[in-house]
């Protein structure tokens, strides 16, 4: 029988706790024994306090949403299975669940094959390390200046060459460069961003895969922040008409779908070329040729319950919902100064401001950015709570 009498007797238990009246500064120690319940209650609400920084009206810092409560449940549910798909033969039903998600994001972002990942630093790696079985005669790898930090990363541990590629005006991937660096050096795989970490903007992903295909390399699109607008069709252009010529994709549902994390998708058009031979004498199942080793439903079921439940037509409300507040914000910025603002079609709304604002940034107002190598402050909208005049209504003093 599913233990749910525990979870609920664990949670009224938490609940019967008396909350202290301010934050402790100081951490249980870990001893032989357990904290007493006051001590526990205190440490509990630090925790909580320090969580529902995410859940407040202001927060446009980082890429970090308020989780609903579907991918909350579906967060439950996972640690209540807590299976291993290691052994996929034994757990039917989530191996079902997990293949199904697979396939639906697989149809939206026309791909083929895909599995989870603990994030798009890791689809960013493994994508790479596919190129790389797939090419061995180059080391060049060709991705923009604005590109997520990963890259550089995943091309130190593959001893690959990577060739960063200035951007336009548009924090876009200068595609003329990137042309003329083709031409000079056949590269091994040219890495696209959709939605760009600093300042949320999409490389041309067309020109990018069609110059990829010319040079017999591979395209790799990094989508891990601007994936989310794949679900609406008024952001198709986006995209392009050849994101099926690609060869893979990485997206982050804990970003723009506000699903908790790890929740990430790595998914690519040919089966995984096998890594290397893998003999294992306590499975029944040769392990996939991936970099995960044991995993459950913490990366799917969150996001299958809240599809399940809600139904897509309420993912994708909720994902127009921010991108319609960073609209406004920046319009209300451009009405009510002369500061220089930098949009994006993906939530982010970047702009330099004369006065320094970085106590907004300690509370998780803003955080700080460099756009075509200037400091700007940042504002990015991801979750449902935020409300761009709460935000307007703090920048007041400053204007």
């Amino acid at each position: 029988m599913i233990p749910l009498d525990k979870v609920l007797n664990m949670l009224e238990q938490l609940n019967q706790l008396k909350l202290p009246d301010e934050i402790p500064s100081s951490f249980i120690e870990l001893g032989e024994e357990g904290a007493d319940h006051a001590t526990l209650a205190a440490q509990i609400y630090s925790v909580i306090a320090e969580g529902q920084l995410h859940d407040q009206s202001t927060w446009a810092a980082h890429m970090t949403a308020s989780v609903s409560p579907q991918s909350l449940f579906g967060q439950i549910l996972s640690s209540l299975h807590n299976g291993n798909l290691l052994s996929p033969e034994l757990y039917p039903v989530l191996a079902a669940i997990e293949q199904q998600i697979i396939s639906w994001l697989c149809q939206l972002f026309d791909q083929q094959y895909g599995h989870f990942t603990a994030g798009s630093s890791y689809g960013n790696l493994e994508a790479l390390w596919q190129a790389k079985q797939n090419n061995p005669h180059s080391r060049i790898i060709y991705a923009s200046n604005a590109a997520h930090y990963s890259v550089n990363k995943a091309c130190q541990l593959l001893d690959l060459d990577l060739r960063t590629i200035p951007c336009n005006s548009e924090s876009q991937i200068n595609i003329e460069g990137l042309r003329s660096a083709c031409q000079a050096a056949t590269p091994m795989a040219i890495v696209a961003t959709a939605g760009t970490p600093a300042a949320g903007a999409f490389d041309p992903l067309d020109d990018c895969i069609l110059l990829a295909q010319k040079y017999q390399a591979w395209c790799h699109i990094d989508a891990a922040w601007g994936g989310s607008l794949r679900l609406l069709p008024e952001y198709d252009q986006l995209f392009g008409q050849n994101l099926a010529k690609a060869d893979s994709l990485c997206f982050d549902p804990h970003k723009g779908w506000a699903q908790p994390k790890p929740s990430s998708i790595l998914l690519y058009q040919r089966p995984m070329s096998p890594m290397m031979s893998i003999d294992v004498d306590y499975l029944q199942q040769r392990p996939a040729d991936s970099l995960s080793g044991s995993r459950g439903g913490e990366a799917f079921l969150p996001l299958w319950f809240t599809i399940a439940s809600l139904g897509v037509v309420a993912l994708r409300k909720q994902s127009r919902f921010p991108l319609v507040q960073a609209q406004h914000f920046a319009e209300q910025l451009s009405n009510r100064t002369a500061w220089p603002i930098y949009t994006s079609p993906s939530g982010i709304v970047c702009f330099e401001a004369p006065k320094d604002l970085t106590d907004l940034v300690k509370i998780g107002i803003l955080s700080q950015a460099k756009v075509e190598n200037k400091a700007v402050y940042r504002a990015v909208f991801i979750s449902n709570l935020v409300r761009s005049e709460e935000l307007v209504s703090h920048l007041e003093p400053y204007f």
